[in-house]
């Protein structure tokens, strides 16, 4: 390496070795605090919002297939693998069942 290479890498290497910047001052707490404000603290009377949809147990019929599209994997965008689920021109349908939890 020639005198001009190493002169560059010293200079490199001094440069990036310097001290970090330092860090902001904190502000600083008033001698006085007020003692007339509280801390906030939670609303103990706080009620939840009431429940928009019914309350009874729901059963539904549901076509449970998921209809994914994968990017990736090699398929270009909008394709996808196809498996033999998805050959299928009539999904078996299933159910779905809600219960509200009270």
């Amino acid at each position: 390496m020639t005198r001009l290479g190493w002169a560059v890498l010293a200079l490199l290497a001094t440069a990036g070795a310097r001290s970090p910047p330092p860090l902001p001052i904190p502000p600083i707490p008033p001698n006085h605090p007020p003692t007339n404000l509280s801390a906030p603290v939670p609303d103990p009377n706080v009620r939840a919002p009431p429940p928009t949809g019914p309350q009874e147990t729901q059963v539904r019929v549901q076509d449970f297939r998921a209809d994914m599209m994968t990017n990736g994997l090699g398929y270009t965008p909008g394709s996808k693998f196809q498996s033999t689920e998805d050959k299928r021109p009539i999904e078996t349908p299933g159910l779905t069942v809600q219960v509200p939890l009270r």
